[in-house]
């Protein structure tokens, strides 16, 4: 039986399915992680955590100029107003107004406060400032696909986190200021010219690396799971890259799209847009460390995968 004769037709139509084949090959992974971050409900719990932030702003800041206020013996009105800027300098300046209204607020309660009265409101300050952190658990054991750790765990992680945070504020501040000495000794030099542009340098770096603590601080803890930084460290670079350039494009989106949406409902608008906006970027490097590090496979939609495991899915 004679072999059949390879035509040129055919052999290019060979050549252009192995190709797309190596194509699709190599944009399964791509797929895979697109569904994963779609089927864990990243958008949906994305708006349910920057609700949970903006309510968790007020007690935050309340337990941290206690707390510092505690240690240092007390805040003035210059060593508050200097407090303030620092912190208002860590996020876009479209959301200064608000922040400002928020710590302003946090201060009078605090100095209406006194005695058991004061103690009460840290205590209770703490406690509702780290429900943030029990959502942010139970959402990355959806992503993790692990079980939440019990009740007392929970509230201890979650207090701990909280308490962390309140001792990375003041060493961040610190850590910003070093900069501007340097630059403030730089122009007096030859190299006074520069000092403009070494500032910005400078401002952008130290921004990344507190954002990068930030985020390997909530992978690493966070987790019902100890997770190894080798699995870990990916998500924290990336979420602390975009992080930063979210800071710097997020007032031109306030300017450009938000400005009569703003009028009409209210400034607060704006600072759960940006939370919003955080809480994507906090779940991207946590559904990057589970997919490329812990190696967790793509499963079902959340809903469906529930139904499947209860056995309620009915036929079509």
């Amino acid at each position: 039986m004679a072999e059949k004769k390879e035509t040129p037709a055919n052999s290019e139509k060979q050549k252009n399915e192995g190709t797309l084949q190596r194509g699709m090959k190599a944009i399964k992974p791509l797929q895979d992680f697109w569904n994963k971050f779609n089927n864990d409900w990243s958008w949906t719990l994305s708006a349910a955590l920057a609700y949970n932030l903006l309510f968790a702003m007020f007690p935050f800041f309340l337990a941290l100029l206690a707390i510092l206020g505690f240690f240092l013996g007390g805040l003035d009105q210059q060593a508050f107003n200097r407090l303030v800027n620092n912190i208002v300098d860590y996020f876009p300046s479209a959301t200064a107004t608000q922040i400002t209204a928020i710590l302003n607020a946090a201060r009078e309660e605090l100095l209406k406060a006194s005695g058991i009265l004061l103690v009460s409101s840290i205590v209770i300050a703490i406690f509702n400032g780290s429900r943030f952190f029990v959502l942010v658990e139970n959402c990355f054991g959806i992503i993790y696909h692990l079980r939440s750790r019990g009740f007392f765990a929970q509230n201890v992680m979650a207090i701990g986190m909280l308490l962390l945070f309140i001792v990375l504020v003041p060493i961040a501040i610190i850590a910003g200021t070093v900069p501007s000495l340097a630059i403030a000794v730089l122009q007096n030099t030859p190299f006074g010219h520069l000092s403009g542009s070494i500032a910005d340098v400078t401002n952008h770096l130290g921004g990344l690396i507190a954002s990068y603590v930030l985020f390997q601080a909530i992978y690493s803890i966070v987790p019902n799971k100890r997770i190894r930084f080798r699995n870990s460290w990916r998500g924290a670079v990336l979420a602390a890259l975009l992080l930063q350039l979210y800071l710097i494009f997020f007032p031109l989106y306030v300017e450009h799209f938000l400005t009569g949406i703003v009028a009409a409902v209210g400034s607060l608008l704006i600072l759960l847009i940006f939370f919003y906006y955080f809480a994507i970027i906090l779940f991207l490097g946590a559904e990057i460390n589970a997919f490329t590090g812990e190696k967790v496979r793509v499963t079902p939609n959340l809903v469906t995968l529930v139904s499947l495991s209860a056995g309620k899915v009915e036929s079509e």
